[in-house]
């Protein structure tokens, strides 16, 4: 499964740009006096090429003669708790790179423009995908997508191929029943390999999140109630999901701590699932990965194929003197010519391909075309809601820190599985409760 020709993605770049970019314009220091300018705080999130960011607030600095962006980029470890505290503190950035599906605090707090002030009209609106619905709050949306992810299903060809598999499992009995084959006849050859490794139950501890929200959703269980009061996970599809996932270790099916992802490059690992835009680190591996692997839709739980949705939004500070300026950057960096680019990182264009304009159709065409990785998580993405991530707003923080500890725990054993659950909802219960 190579990476797209260069030659494809430097058509894709050039197309994007000439939609953008516009006429020469005039030298920037003739006319910085007269711009208007706005703060951009972001992570780097063009995956493989964090400089293109740089380029790209340049494009736009360069494509008009109103708005200056001045760029700050931030590292993914502290970048969102550092925008946060700015935020809350009042010195934070114009725009800013979020998550898709917002924080709550935010929103309640009216800290956040509705984009319909910043200058989007209901035309604009109308281009995304219905998935962008994660962004709403009250009937407004208030996040641009710039790319939403999927969990999807990553195996190694080869690997199943050598131990009699020529197709990667499409449901939970298949899945267990195919990786426990990898490991046992493996380790009959003298090189054991992990028929498959949970992301998150290694030294990427946060993975455990988007995980097990995947597997807990396949067993048709929720966050949250409808009314977003009440934390679900101690439920019946709790127990399903998360014993599930114990009996890979109780099976001695997956090994505790190992590494999806490294394991998976160094063929350790024979299948993983994590969100889609991983794929730019396994297609790094080089020839440790090329061939050797591809994509399919998550295999099918008891209930149904969903999956976790990720990927991230611009947003903008409310109560801005010119909100009109963060909004021309937010429009035109989110826009549909700019975001076809992200799917250079296999980012999921965020707009309805039928209404964007011919020539952007085309560029996004051409990455689905060119890479057969595209029809897998496309599949993955049709049948995604937004139903986890407006849940994952209420508690979110003691949720993300809980689901760290007691899912790990209580799929690699040391806690009771449903002592496991009962700790998530106690701990996010007491944030829904204010306390």
């Amino acid at each position: 499964m190579a990476p797209l020709p260069h030659r494809l993605i430097a058509t894709a770049l050039a197309a994007a740009s000439a939609l953008t970019a516009g006429a020469c314009a005039p030298e920037p220091a003739a006319r910085s006096a007269q711009r208007t300018t706005i703060t951009f705080w972001t992570m780097p999130f063009w995956i493989g090429r964090p400089d293109n960011l740089k380029h790209l607030v340049e494009d736009f600095n360069a494509s008009q003669n109103k708005v200056e962006v001045r760029l700050t980029v931030l590292d993914w470890q502290t970048g969102r708790e550092t925008i946060k505290k700015a935020v809350q503190n009042g010195r934070g950035p114009d725009v800013w790179l979020a998550n898709n599906g917002l924080e709550l605090d935010l929103l309640t707090g009216a800290r956040l423009a509705p984009l319909d002030t910043l200058g989007y009209t209901a035309e604009d609106l109308g281009r995304f995908r219905p998935l962008v619905k994660v962004n709403e709050y009250r009937g407004r949306l208030y996040g641009a997508p710039l790319y939403f992810d999927v969990n999807v299903l990553l195996y190694r060809k080869d690997i199943l191929q050598k131990y009699g598999f020529d197709q990667p499992p499409r449901t939970w009995e298949e899945l267990k029943s195919t990786a426990a084959a990898v490991t046992t006849r493996s380790a009959a050859t003298g090189k054991k390999v992990s028929g498959w490794q949970f992301k998150g139950m290694d030294d990427h501890l946060n993975a455990i999140n988007p995980t097990w929200e995947s597997f807990l959703c396949q067993a048709g269980g929720s966050l949250t109630s409808p009314d977003f009061k009440t934390s679900t996970q101690s439920t019946e599809a709790g127990r399903t999901a998360m014993t599930y996932m114990k009996s890979f270790y109780t099976d001695k099916i997956s090994p505790a701590g190992t590494s999806a992802l490294g394991g998976f490059i160094e063929g350790d690992v024979a299948m993983f699932s994590f969100y889609q835009s991983v794929i730019s680190d396994i297609a790094a591996g080089n020839e440790k990965t090329n061939g050797k692997w591809a994509v399919a839709p998550m295999p099918v739980g008891p209930r149904s194929g969903c999956s976790a949705v990720g990927g991230h939004s611009l947003v903008a500070r409310a109560g801005l003197p010119d909100p009109g300026a963060a909004g021309a950057f937010m429009r035109w960096l989110s826009s549909p010519a700019t975001s076809s680019q992200f799917m250079e990182f296999h980012g999921i264009f965020p707009y309805d391909t039928a209404k964007v304009p011919r020539e952007t159709r085309v560029v996004v065409e051409s990455f689905y075309n060119t890479d057969p990785s595209w029809a897998a998580i496309m599949t993955q993405f049709d049948r995604s809601t937004a139903d986890l991530l407006l849940q994952d707003r209420y508690g979110f923080a003691s949720r993300w820190e809980a689901q760290k500890t007691d899912v790990v725990a209580g799929v690699d054993g040391r806690t009771p599985v449903d002592q496991a659950l009962r700790s998530i909802d106690d701990k996010v219960g007491r944030e829904l409760n204010g306390g």
